[in-house]
């Protein structure tokens, strides 16, 4: 029998809010990165929904609580055919729609503090075509948001 690969699953939180978008910026220059942002969000433990692991981590990283609206798409990262630029690790990276549920519109930084997460920023959607977000996800965040159907079937 073969075995089953395994996969290390995230979710990331496109939090929405007056016509922005709420993204981390992170400066990796020193480990031979650069300066891009991300979607708030991780890595789901086994035995959560992928929906409380969107509640859980956007807590965790910005002190905001959300609820999540929809999923808007999925991406996969096979090491073999991005010539392992990312690691060994098969990944998959859920992003949802979530909206916050309490009016605090203010992030605070993790606890604690990831060393390369410089802050956070508030982004008119308009601009963010021109963000550098990693991955590389831009267009396709806009077109899930302009489309309102939630692809993920979360009942057996």
């Amino acid at each position: 029998m073969t075995q089953l690969p395994k996969i290390s699953v995230s979710v990331k939180a496109a939090i929405v809010h007056n016509g922005e978008i709420l993204l981390l910026s992170y400066d990796d220059s020193d480990d031979g990165g650069d300066f891009h942002y991300n979607l708030p969000g991780g890595k789901a433990v086994e035995g959560e929904s992928l929906r409380d692991a969107v509640v859980r981590k956007v807590l965790q990283e910005t002190g905001l609580n959300v609820r999540t609206v929809r999923e808007l798409f999925v991406v996969e990262y096979v090491p073999g055919q991005y010539g392992f630029d990312l690691g060994p690790q098969h990944k998959t990276q859920h992003n949802f729609l979530a909206e916050i549920t309490d009016g605090n519109t203010e992030p605070r930084m993790s606890d604690p503090i990831d060393p390369m997460q410089v802050g956070f920023e508030w982004v008119p959607l308009a601009d963010l075509p021109g963000k550098h977000l990693l991955p590389k996800v831009n267009q396709p965040l806009l077109d899930s948001l302009a489309n309102p159907r939630d692809i993920l079937v979360d009942r057996w």
